[in-house]
């Protein structure tokens, strides 16, 4: 037994609480903050259904006017810790307590790092998919594969318009408040263990560039990577970011199970 572990009165300290995360030989990820450089964004922003956005937005989050939904792909270049790895997220334009709010729904990654911590420490909801990200021609493209097929392809004319003279504004735009619904069960894998709603804190973000144009959105029904539940009505808005950022904690904005046993 290491003597280092063991207090004055010779029991043994509880070591792992100090960064309580499996397995102990070898963390499954490292200990934030975790900076993210060089970040290629494609956002595509569309109309969905009322049905279908109500349907995936928790209580007390309200729809924002105009069922918008965003998916976007993240070609996340160099992050401390983690290594390049490629990003889908897929969120709903929200108000949260008057005040306007994006609600991340479901996130799809191709490394298994960023995906447990995400899920373990933010609640982010993300599941392993194969995302990609690349410029074919003149064209930036997107596309989500699952087990091989693919269910989601987007596309707009690489870096067609430049949105220099709105980098401020968009920046901002950038720092709008994200949340997340972090759900763990109990050992008896029917008890929710957790239930909480989390906002992400998100540090030193600069934008160095951003560019607008026409963007094309196809979704693909699939079971097993639920993309086409919030079917697109019509297309909104194209853009494409590259950006800077660090993540590293995040905040309980409301607890389900409190407010049940209250």
């Amino acid at each position: 037994m290491n003597m280092d572990n063991m207090k004055d009165n010779g029991s043994v300290t509880d070591w792992f609480l100090e960064h309580p995360v499996m397995s102990t030989l070898r963390p499954s990820y490292p200990r934030g903050p975790w900076h993210y450089k060089d970040m290629h964004q494609l956002i595509v922003t569309y109309e969905s259904t009322a049905e279908a956005v109500r349907a995936v937005v928790p209580r007390p989050l309200e729809p924002a006017e105009g069922n918008r939904v965003t998916i976007e792909w993240r070609n996340m270049t160099e992050v401390s810790g983690f290594g390049p790895y490629v990003e889908i997220g897929h969120s709903v334009a929200c108000t949260f307590e008057g005040k306007p709010v994006i609600y991340v729904f479901q996130a799809f990654l191709n490394s298994e790092s960023p995906t447990l911590a995400g899920r373990e420490i933010l609640g982010f909801p993300k599941r392993h998919g194969e995302p990609e990200l690349k410029a074919v021609r003149e064209v930036l493209t997107g596309t989500l594969s699952y087990g091989g097929t693919q269910v989601a392809l987007a596309t707009m004319p690489y870096r067609m318009v430049d949105l220099s003279d709105r980098l401020a504004e968009i920046e901002q735009e950038l720092q709008t408040t994200q949340l997340v619904l972090k759900l763990l069960p109990d050992v008896d894998a029917r008890t929710p263990k957790v239930a909480q709603l989390v906002k992400v804190n998100l540090y030193d973000v600069r934008l160095k560039g951003a560019w607008g144009g026409p963007a094309e959105l196809f979704m693909v029904p699939h079971v097993g990577c639920p993309v086409a539940a919030l079917p697109v009505v019509r297309v909104l808005e194209g853009r494409q970011h590259l950006w800077d950022m660090t993540l590293n904690d995040g905040e309980v904005v409301h607890d389900y199970l409190e407010a049940r046993a209250r």
